[in-house]
């Protein structure tokens, strides 16, 4: 099955995942944007985007069933998805979008990171 038993500890790690991609996000636009570094401009927003999408799906996937998505190999497919949506997709729907590949590698470095840290805090509880 694709959602397993949630474990109580990962739903703290979700919603500090959460605030953090929040603040970061809330930063780049009102501070970071404006020193003119390509990362900030370009990339930090994309790389915050699957994090910050997971954490939310195992908050409320936590509220509805007591469980969350887990599998690598799901999060995974989920994030190939969430990339097409947004790199290729988006062009219909917003004109002026470019299809950029470093965009998909901050998807794929994001989708690490969370499941990093969701790994990790796993073990230390």
């Amino acid at each position: 099955m694709w959602i397993k038993k949630y474990k109580n500890e990962n739903q703290n790690q979700n919603f500090i995942i959460t605030t953090i991609c929040l603040i970061i996000y809330i930063l780049n636009q009102i501070y970071l944007k404006q020193l003119g570094i390509p990362f900030f401009n370009n990339y930090l927003n994309d790389l915050l985007a699957v994090p910050l999408f997971f954490s939310i799906i195992n908050i409320i996937a936590h509220y509805n069933n007591n469980k969350q998505l887990t599998s690598f190999k799901h999060l995974f497919l989920i994030t190939i998805i969430l990339s097409f949506m947004g790199e290729y997709l988006a062009k219909y729907f917003r004109p002026k979008s470019i299809t950029d590949p470093l965009d998909i590698i901050c998807y794929f470095i994001g989708l690490i990171i969370y499941y990093t840290i969701i790994k990790l805090s796993s073990k230390n509880n």
